[in-house]
Order: structure tokens, then sequence, then C-alpha cells
């Protein structure tokens, strides 16, 4: 790099350290020092800080009730969020310098801005992964939804690190897209933060990987699991089997009734048996398993539909899922939006537009007449993703199964 290119880099380096300074305590000044929340990061902060100040597990039961303490201010009642650290205990290396500022408000300020952008980041990138190039003025428009669209706005207010799975995701497609594929793999191994978001992308980029002989992206997945869990045995030799036990004691943990997409129309709505919900999983599951084996040998446009397949399907059979999970679901649908801008030119733009603005006004409505006290209530899961699945399965390119070779 020549000089004048190491002085622009150290300048923009400047603008956005300045940038997200300024904003940190803006958003610190006149929201979080007035209204505590962000209770989702402040679990994963005051337990995963922990092993930083006082060199305690995270998933301590010590821990945990001093958690308790600071979010409820006494310990936590059968039904509540027990805020325990319920990820794995690598999830603490994508935030432990904010472990070195202990006013929380100032930290969740912090997390919210890094948040926001990468958020701002993510829809960049998923963009470029579909091949979708709006005009500058949609641009500005798609940036502005995507910050108040609602499952975005909640992720980023309640300091999920759903938004940052969303950018790795995203990033992971993009690298795979233009063949740096250790970089790839690498950049897949963060998903694993939050496996419910990642438990079908994982195994089947690594699937499809090995059928098209891209064997880097399995050691630059392998290098970094290695990397990141060999880490946390050093820092705490029993990290694996703590997180595994809060993964099962999840029901409890979350302080929430809702589970997969499936459990929620099949046994909240239409009240029918655990068998029939088991069948409907199975039969996502199915649908899955075909998807990856018929798509084995896919090009990059058959791969693309089946990943975008892949993360809606996640949310129909994870054990548990989450409104604020719904930002990886911008990747299939700026692929449907790259594919009608590219076939209706001005008028795809315009329905763009209209899905847009009737996403943000229909979600924050339902949100608003259903919401139950502090809560949002079952009925906010489903319409985006069960519109987003029928449109997919609907918009299948016809060449989604075929090898390039």
């Amino acid at each position: 790099m020549s000089g004048s290119g190491r002085l622009r880099s150290a300048a923009l380096a400047i603008l956005v350290v300045a940038l997200v300074s300024i904003q940190s305590w803006a958003t610190f000044r006149f929201f979080t020092s007035k209204f505590p929340g962000g209770n989702d990061f402040y679990a994963r902060w005051a337990n995963g800080c922990a092993l930083v100040w006082w060199g305690e597990s995270p998933y301590s039961e010590s821990v945990t009730l001093r958690t308790q303490l600071g979010m409820h201010g006494r310990p936590a009642r059968p039904g509540e969020d027990l805020a325990s650290f319920s990820y794995p205990l690598y999830t603490l290396f994508f935030f432990w310098p904010l472990c070195y500022v202990r006013n929380y408000p100032l930290v969740q300020a912090i997390w919210m801005t890094l948040m926001t952008y990468s958020l701002l980041g993510g829809i960049v990138i998923a963009a470029k992964v579909v091949g979708w190039r709006p005009s500058t003025w949609l641009w500005g428009v798609t940036l502005i939804w995507g910050i108040l669209n609602y499952p975005h706005a909640r992720a980023v207010i309640l300091g999920q690190m759903a938004t940052l799975v969303f950018v790795a995701t995203s990033l992971a497609l993009l690298l795979i897209k233009r063949r740096q594929d250790w970089a790839a793999g690498a950049v897949l191994a963060i998903t694993t933060i939050k496996p419910q978001m990642s438990f079908l992308l994982v195994p089947w980029v690594l699937w499809w990987s090995a059928w098209r002989s891209r064997w880097r992206v399995w050691t630059g997945f392998g290098l970094a699991m290695g990397l990141l869990a060999g880490v946390s045995f050093l820092l705490v030799p029993t990290w694996l089997s703590d997180f595994l036990l809060a993964i099962r004691r999840y029901d409890i943990v979350s302080g929430t009734d809702y589970h997969s997409l499936t459990w929620i129309i099949v046994r909240h709505f239409l009240g029918l048996s655990p068998v029939v919900k088991a069948i409907g999983v199975g039969a996502f599951s199915i649908l899955a398993a075909w998807t990856m084996w018929r798509g084995r040998r896919a090009d990059w446009s058959g791969f693309l539909w089946s990943s975008g397949l892949m993360l809606i399907l996640t949310n129909f059979i994870a054990p548990r899922t989450a409104t604020t999970h719904y930002s990886m679901l911008l990747v299939p649908l700026f692929a449907w939006f790259s594919s009608i801008s590219r076939e209706w030119n001005r008028r795809g733009t315009r329905v763009i537009v209209i899905v847009e603005a009737s996403l943000l006004v229909s979600q924050w409505a339902l949100f608003l007449a259903t919401v139950d006290g502090n809560y949002e209530t079952a009925l906010i899961y489903l319409p985006f993703p069960l519109l987003l699945l029928a449109f997919h399965l609907a918009f299948r390119p016809k060449r989604a199964f075929c090898s390039s070779r």
C-alpha cells in the first residue's frame, strides 16, 4: 500500500472511531441511561465478564445469581429469565473489551451502536451475495428500512448476538461466492456462537463444499473451530459440558414458552399433540435433507437458493427460534428482490418498496396490537417466515440442482 493509501485508511479509521464514539455517547446520554434494558446482552456481558473480572466460570450458579440480582434486583422467579450464560464460551471473545467498562448503560449504548453498524454492514453484504444492485435512492430506503424493521430493531435494542450471526452468515456466503474458501470456512465457524441459527447452514455448506472439492472451506472451518474451542478449554475446561447443560435447561432460561415455528403452529394455535408436531418437524427435516442431497453438485445459483431455504427452514426445525433471528432471512428475501429487479425492471423496484413498507408497518402494527406486557406474542412470529417460505419455493430456479460441470 502506498503512503497516500495508508493515509486514507488511517483517516477512515479515525472517522469510524469518532462516529461510533459520538453515537455511543448520544445513545447513552439520551436512551440507555434513562431507559435501562438490553437484558439479552446483559446476561451475556455480566456472566461472560465474570471470567475476566474474577476468573470465575460464566456458567457457575454463583455468577448467574449475581447476574439475576443485577437484572431483577433479586433472584429470578419461576418463569422469568434466569440470565444464564447459555452460549458457547467463545462468544465472550467477541465482546470481551467491553468487560473493562463497568457502567452497563454505557456498555449497552456502545453495543447497540456496534450492532447498528453491523446490521447495516450485513445488509450491504447480503445484497452483494445475491447480486442485488439497487439504485442509490433505493439503497437509502433499504438501509433505513433495515434499521427500523421490527425484527432487526428488536435485535439491536435487546443487544442480541443474532446480529453478529447474520453478518457472519452473509460474509461467509460472499467469500464462498468469491472463492476465498479458507476465509469463508473461518467466518462460517463464527456462526456457531448461536448454534440454533446455523445448525442447518453449517453442515449444508460443508456438504456442498466436499462435493465441489473445495476443501479449503473445511480447512478454514476446522482451524477456526479448533482455535475457538481450544482457547475456551484452556480458560474453562468444563465449558462444553456446562454449555450443553445450559441448552437442556433452555426452556427455563428463556422465560418464554415458544419453540420452533412448527411448535407454535401445531401446539400453540392448533392445540394438536406432540406427535403431530414431531411429524411436522420431520417433514421439514426431510425437505432440508432432500434439498442437501439434490443440491450437492449445484452451481453457485443453486447453492444460493438451497442456502436460502436452509436459513428459512431453520426456524421451522430448531428447538427454539426468535424474531430477532429473522435478520438472516434477508439473504433469501434479497435474492427474490434481485430476481424481480432483473425481470421486472422499474415495476420490480415498485414491488420492492411496497414489500419493504408492508413488512415495516405490518410487523410493528401486529406487535403493538398483540404485545402482552413485556413479551411479544406467538402471532408475530409467523407471517414473515411463512410468506417467505412460500415465495422461496415458488421462485425456485429451474437449474437449482444442476451442476456447472
